[in-house]
């Protein structure tokens, strides 16, 4: 996915041997996995639209409660009173604190800040700012947490911090067929592992997308899945997580 706004400060030079042709191509040129404004870039360009948070699973029941990404990315996601799972901004509305610690879960009826105990409904509607006179001075509607747009696909999360990204069904386009089927919103989570790698990601990207160690580093997905014998789905959307289907 790509909100490109301004070309990524790479020289075009030094990006034609990665846009070359299937068979002829190299690796992104240094810059691109070391600079800190490319990050900068990216930030903007890659990480600010439509992205998967999670799955709906992992807010069960009315007041569950995650949080996801940190600083300025933090999102909050809520469980509401009407079932449904909202997505906020991760600050509070009165000095910026987070409203919960990244990776932190809770489960109860409102939204709680730590620091100075604002209080939000589920619906992110400001409930209490304690010793603040509701009066004609302060008007707690204008002061209710920032929702994010959220998107419930198959029970996958997908959150756009930007606002600005394009139609979610847009971003999608030509992948519902292809997921739909495999009704992955009945799965349930029964485990999970985390890692945390010391390098850029776009080296971990570009590992999964291509397949050249599977016969050697993953022999009994090759026996099912033989890589041979798959072919690359391009869909019409901007999600693109290198999926192949089998001919």
């Amino acid at each position: 996915m790509f909100n490109q706004l301004e070309p990524a400060p790479v020289r075009a030079d030094d990006l034609a041997a990665a846009l070359a042709p299937f068979g002829q191509s190299r690796m992104l040129p240094r810059e691109a996995y070391v600079e800190p404004a490319v990050f900068e870039w990216e930030k903007g360009a890659i990480f600010s639209g439509w992205h998967c948070v999670g799955h709906a699973a992992d807010l069960e029941g009315v007041g569950a409660q995650r949080a996801v990404g940190s600083g300025e990315n933090g999102i909050l996601l809520v469980r509401s009173d009407d079932g449904q799972v909202r997505a906020f901004a991760n600050v509070c509305r009165h000095r910026g604190h987070e409203l919960l610690a990244c990776g932190a879960t809770a489960k109860r009826r409102g939204i709680v800040c730590p620091y100075h105990a604002w209080s939000y409904k589920l619906n992110g509607e400001l409930r209490k700012a304690p010793r603040f006179e509701f009066g004609e001075h302060f008007d707690p509607a204008q002061f209710g947490l920032t929702q994010l747009r959220l998107v419930n696909w198959h029970g996958y999360l997908f959150v756009d911090p930007s606002g600005q990204d394009a139609d979610f069904d847009t971003h999608v386009a030509g992948l519902e067929e292809v997921v739909g089927p495999y009704r992955p919103e009945d799965l349930t989570i029964v485990d999970r592992h985390s890692y945390e790698l010391n390098t850029n990601w776009k080296v971990i990207a570009e590992n999964y997308q291509e397949c050249y160690h599977c016969n050697a580093i993953h022999p009994e997905l090759s026996r099912i899945s033989p890589p041979t014998k798959r072919r690359e789905h391009r869909p019409a959307g901007d999600l693109d997580g290198g999926l192949d289907v089998d001919r």
